[in-house]
């Protein structure tokens, strides 16, 4: 499901919270990323200074994040604002599709934010995200430049304070997976054919620092709130399905 290219894209948005917060309220079914931009640059909707900035934005960010992988992703999340989700609980969604399309963002996550947490340290220095982009170069994953690199540092860190997983200190904040996100992507991933097994061994799990035998746990606790039901027998996971789609999963559980 994600992009695994080392990309600079983050540099249209980093989080782009607020701007996605707009870009759904205006989004219509079946609007493509052109259809959307024009729209968009109608009726003002983002205040970009320049149709540049307003372009990289939506091409760049909302839609491949958002519509690229699934173009019925944008009319979910509408939905899901439009049912009363505190906007704490829907930002961990927003990050998951940043982590999905941005590899750079993904890995930093995994690799240093993480890392960070096992190692019981309460900083995240700057200095641990640079070392982290350098060694992509280092390694022939990606072909920036120096400056290019410390971009790439602004931006990964960033998104770390857009998504409140650290602050502007580079405190490391709780990040506690909410039982609708869990939820949310169980369904997204079946809904797209995934077996019960892929579900439970789903690499996004990783960013909410998250163990096999945790995912598993939190699978089946979840499993007595009626949206579905589980099954484990040793390395085994069956799971039946009580929703027929996305939109019948998001109005009975919110």
């Amino acid at each position: 499901m994600r992009n695994p290219k080392y990309t600079t894209q983050l540099t249209h948005g980093t989080g782009m919270i607020n701007e996605t917060l707009s870009l759904l309220s205006v989004y219509q079914k079946g609007m493509d990323k052109d259809a959307l931009i024009k729209y968009v640059k109608e009726n003002d909707c983002l205040s970009c200074k320049t149709e540049n900035r307003l372009v990289h934005i939506i091409y760049d960010g909302f839609y491949q994040r958002y519509m690229k992988v699934n173009p019925n992703v944008p009319i979910w999340l509408k939905l899901i604002r439009e049912r009363g989700l505190s906007l704490k609980h829907f930002t961990q969604l927003l990050m998951v599709y940043c982590a999905r399309e941005n590899a750079v963002f993904f890995d930093a996550v995994i690799n240093v934010l993480n890392q960070c947490k096992k190692d019981n340290l309460r900083i995240l220095e700057r200095e641990d995200v640079a070392k982290y982009i350098s060694q992509l170069v280092a390694e022939d994953k990606a072909k920036w430049s120096e400056s290019v690199q410390k971009r790439n540092t602004s931006y990964v860190r960033s998104c770390f304070i857009d998504y409140e997983m650290i602050n502007r200190k580079g405190e490391v904040l709780p990040y506690e997976v909410n039982d609708f996100t869990i939820l949310y992507f169980m369904h997204e991933q079946h809904f797209a054919g995934l077996s019960d097994m892929a579900i439970w061994d789903m690499e996004e799990w990783s960013l909410f620092n998250l163990s096999r035998h945790q995912v598993l746990e939190r699978i089946m606790n979840l499993s007595l709130k009626g949206a579905y039901m589980a099954q484990t027998s040793g390395e085994l996971l069956t799971i039946s399905w009580n929703y027929k789609s996305m939109e019948e999963f998001i109005n009975a559980t919110i």
